[in-house]
């Protein structure tokens, strides 16, 4: 039992969330305020301190006004604390009873919870009874408002209501309803230039060296710019990798509303989780597009490559550079430098180089003529392409292999299933029919609808297998057309460089290393003519 006390040293806690600004004037901190400082005149008792926690929910007990009330009644500076109901107080049934039954009890503190008749001074009362449902009740609340949010949220979502602070960099909120982004030119031109750079085969490290050394405001800082207020001390204002690699996978970009990516665990635990693509709202064709379709599909395909781009000590990426397997043990060949001036650069075997002799030779190769071989072998082809009219024949044949003789017989046999399951489907028709009618017995009615449906069954699932294998043999002839259209924009190059790379090598392997006069086995694997091996270390070992 708390003993009977006249000189009360009295705090008074004060809190609103953002949900409950929805419920007018009678729940703003003014109000609170005003209610508890006329009730403490009356009991002739002083107030000392208020502690106020605005905007904050209640669900949560890490607030700074809580967590200043709790050194106090340490320190031993309070014993009395004033709220205006217990709902102010908190929302979490199980942190609120620890408070009240079991921290301010020990450290001798009287709390009044002033419109719910809360006073554990008066521990016997009813409105104390009924504290612990008041508690389930408050969190309740809570629970319940979360969800009805959580459902608004979604529907402007889904609704292509742009929901935030500020918008992406390279777009500004407009001025209707949805607030739908329009784009900031300026910005705009960074991001496109973002983009550009690369699917010309850049590394992200490049690329924020890139606009650091030009000077070019980060995303954070220029939002501040905007709005004529500095950049918070925290940031570091300038651009980093991880800021580069935001903008590439983000789909406002290409024109398209990705919301509602991440979540909370729950209404209490408030961390942060990544929500899988398929559960994102997406509004597609939402405004206007800062890229193309298709300069977004290259960066893919470049964040898709088997190469990140490893930068010298001079800062440049290598056009080879990560595409290169030991075709041994199947491990990417290092990039290596040594003293030599004619030829610094080489390539060794990753896994040698790590562990020695023992597990693999070291494959080297001299950079200029791997580089060499590689451009010569790409000049044959763009002359084979060029000067060849069966190369796309040959190209597909390649692709196909030995699944491009049965095209013919495919595409006949696929037009005699589709007649017969027609004739089939007149069949059954007919029967049902001459059953209505009385014309044909019961049993053989029965017997000749199985064994239609079972022919029909069976054909339809080999015609979905040939409609497949038609798709692929189209995505071939697609693959063909384009590898063939990426060949012919190389026409004249006298140099590899990091974008041809990346546009036309899936990757290559280096064979070891024999001696001066022995031949050197690379073999090129090309983009969508070859199919690559998912995983290249087991594949090539």
């Amino acid at each position: 039992m708390i003993p009977k006390q006249t000189d009360y040293k009295v705090r008074i806690y004060l809190r609103l969330s953002r949900d409950d600004e929805r419920q007018g004037e009678s729940l703003s901190i003014e109000n609170q305020k005003r209610v508890l400082t006329n009730y403490v005149k009356e009991q002739d008792w002083t107030i000392y301190d208020e502690h106020v926690d605005d905007g904050i929910s209640g669900v949560t007990f890490e607030r700074p006004g809580v967590q200043r009330l709790l050194e106090d009644a340490k320190a031993g500076n309070i014993n009395l604390i004033l709220c205006k109901d217990m709902s102010r107080f908190g929302r979490n049934y199980i942190a609120v009873g620890q408070y009240v039954d079991y921290l301010f009890p020990m450290y001798n503190i009287r709390f009044i919870a002033l419109t719910d008749n809360i006073d554990t001074f008066n521990s016997d009362s009813a409105s104390m009874d009924m504290l612990p449902i008041m508690n389930v009740f408050n969190e309740w609340f809570a629970a319940n408002t979360s969800k009805k949010l959580r459902a608004v949220f979604e529907s402007n979502a889904r609704s292509g209501k742009y929901k935030t602070t500020f918008a992406a960099y390279g777009y500004v909120k407009g001025d209707d309803a949805n607030f739908t982004p329009q784009i900031d030119r300026e910005a705009a031109e960074i991001v496109r230039r973002i983009f550009e750079m690369r699917a010309a085969g850049w590394n992200v490290t490049k690329i924020s060296e890139t606009l650091n050394s030009e000077g070019i405001l980060p995303p954070q800082d220029y939002k501040y710019s905007k709005i004529g207020k500095e950049a918070p001390q925290y940031s570091h204002h300038l651009w980093s990798p991880t800021a580069v690699k935001r903008i590439l996978s983000n789909q406002i970009y290409l024109g398209h509303l990705a919301q509602l990516r991440t979540t909370t665990v729950s209404y209490k635990n408030h961390k942060t989780i990544q929500k899988s693509a398929d559960e994102w709202a997406v509004v597609e064709n939402n405004h206007e597009a800062i890229v193309s379709q298709e300069l977004w599909d290259k960066v893919r395909e470049i964040e898709a490559s088997v190469s990140t781009g490893k930068q010298t000590k001079k800062g440049v990426t290598m056009p080879l550079s990560g595409l290169g397997y030991c075709a041994d043990c199947g491990t990417k060949m290092k990039q290596h430098y040594s003293s030599c001036a004619k030829a610094p650069y080489g390539y060794v075997c990753g896994f040698h180089a790590r562990f020695g002799k023992e597990h693999c030779t070291s494959h080297h190769i001299n950079y200029t003529n791997l580089e060499s071989i590689i451009l010569q072998d790409i000049r044959r082809q763009i002359d084979f392409v060029m000067n060849d009219e069966k190369a796309r024949e040959k190209y597909l044949a390649r692709k196909r292999g030995e699944k491009s003789t049965h095209d013919n017989a495919d595409k006949k046999r696929q037009k005699d299933i589709e007649k017969r399951i027609s004739d089939l489907d007149k069949l059954i028709q007919k029967i049902y029919e001459d059953k209505v009618l009385g014309s044909l017995p019961e049993k053989t009615c029965a017997d000749l609808l199985t064994k239609y449906q079972q022919e029909k069954d069976t054909l339809q699932t080999e015609l979905d297998t040939l409609i497949q294998r038609a798709d692929a043999d189209r995505q071939d002839e697609a693959d063909v057309d384009e590898y063939i259209r990426r060949l012919k924009s190389y026409v004249g190059a006298d140099e590899l460089t990091r974008e041809m790379c990346l546009d036309l090598i899936e990757y290559f392997t280096v064979d070891a290393y024999q001696g001066r006069k022995a031949v050197r086995d690379i073999h090129i694997y090309y983009k969508l003519i070859n199919k690559p091996l998912k995983n290249k270390k087991n594949a090539l070992a």
